[in-house]
């Protein structure tokens, strides 16, 4: 019970003290939050524009999206399965071409006013106020920060125009490459074919042989699966190649798989296949000439029939895609000029200063009691003395 009427006496001691200071509290305190004001509104104001978009998802249809997908993720993101990724888009809005068409286009040099480093610190001084994210609903937001409202609105436009022509530009000149890299598989593959059927029809004008027992025929279409095979995992290592490069672990696994296809197929054209113990797998070295020849040029003019199947609809897909000029991103809500200020936001400052000025005021009073209630023990007490001294005179200050 002693222990808790100590504890009041010390908490009315602490308040009596800061009542015995509260003159100069008030006055202090007044001062600085009417100087906070009128600094608040020497800031200029600023206005904060804001835009919505959607992004639009890329769907490739018929045998060629069929296809893409069946080659597994990394091409469906590559060729257009994936849809417009929000990170492309992001990447686009954070260049540093896009920002400074937007400085140049609005003299924003002008209105940052740098003198040193001018194109540097305008470019960071930009992407500071100018602003970009995904909102609750997977929208993309984009804003701008500008002491002008209507320049604020025309600046966030401007900029979703300029995501769409630069999205769809690059968009384009993929197309084209990929377009080019298919056109030239394909050709490839006619003149193959062409090659193949040529071949054909010259041995049978020359041999008058036009067909060959069943069990060769099935030996022949075994073959041919495999070198179908073999071709379709090259021209899948190709496309990644193109794309990524050799030292992608998609490339690595492709590589592995057409070196075990391409083991199997010497094995089984030595006979060494525990298959070819069969009647199905034959020992092509020991048929005559003739009949080699006519499986070599018939398993050719399979392989390319069936890679046409394959790279036909792949070209005609690739040039449909070149040309298509869709935007990939939708204006939900367009950037108008804002009625109400986004900074300063006087009230937070002042606040804050206010609160500040007292947390140092508290202990303030207390260490001047604390002087001007005890003699001084050093010098530096003695300077605190006179000083706290001073200001309690000033203020009027009675002592405790």
């Amino acid at each position: 019970m002693e222990s808790k009427q100590k504890e009041n006496v010390k908490l009315s001691d602490y308040l009596s003290i800061l009542l015995n200071w509260k003159k100069m509290l008030i006055i202090n305190l007044i001062l600085v939050s009417l100087i906070t004001i009128g600094i608040t509104f020497l800031i200029p104001e600023k206005f904060k524009s804001t835009a919505t978009l959607m992004i639009q998802e890329s769907q490739s249809s018929g045998l060629f999206g069929g296809m893409i997908q069946d080659l597994g993720g990394v091409f469906s993101k590559a060729f257009g399965g994936g849809g417009t990724s929000e990170d492309k888009l992001f990447g686009f809005l954070g260049s540093n071409q896009l920002a400074e068409k937007i400085i140049s286009k609005f003299k924003l040099d002008d209105y940052y006013e740098f003198k040193k480093y001018k194109r540097e610190k305008t470019l960071k001084a930009f992407k500071d106020d100018f602003q970009y994210d995904l909102d609750d609903n997977g929208f993309i937001e984009i804003s701008m920060i500008h002491k002008n409202p209507q320049i604020s609105a025309e600046i966030v436009n401007y900029a979703i125009e300029e995501l769409n022509n630069m999205n769809l530009k690059y968009a384009v000149a993929f197309a084209k490459k990929y377009r080019e890299f298919v056109e030239k598989r394909y050709l490839k593959n006619l003149d193959d074919l062409q090659a193949a059927q040529d071949s054909l029809e010259k041995f049978q004008k020359k041999y008058g042989i036009y067909a060959i027992p069943e069990q060769l025929e099935v030996a022949f279409k075994a073959y041919a699966e495999l070198e179908k095979e073999i071709s379709v995992k090259e021209l899948q290592k190709d496309l990644i190649k193109e794309t990524y490069g050799t030292d992608n672990a998609y490339y690595q696994n492709i590589e592995n798989q057409l070196n075990l296809l391409n083991k199997k197929i010497k094995d089984l054209m030595r006979g060494k296949s525990e298959k070819s113990k069969k009647l199905v797998f034959l020992d092509i070295k020991r048929l005559p000439l003739m009949q080699k020849k006519f499986l070599e040029i018939k398993r050719d003019l399979e392989i390319q029939t069936k890679l046409l199947e394959f790279t036909l609809p792949m070209y005609e897909q690739a040039v449909m895609e070149e040309q298509k000029t869709l935007p990939a991103i939708t204006v939900i809500d367009e950037a108008v000029p804002p009625e109400i200020k986004y900074s300063p936001k006087r009230a937070f400052i002042v606040l804050s200063i206010f609160f500040l000025a007292l947390f140092f005021h508290i202990p303030f009073v207390f260490r001047a009691h604390y002087i001007l209630s005890n003699p001084p023990e050093n010098d530096f007490e003695k300077i605190e003395f006179k000083i706290f001294d001073l200001i309690r005179r000033i203020y009027k200050i009675k002592t405790v």
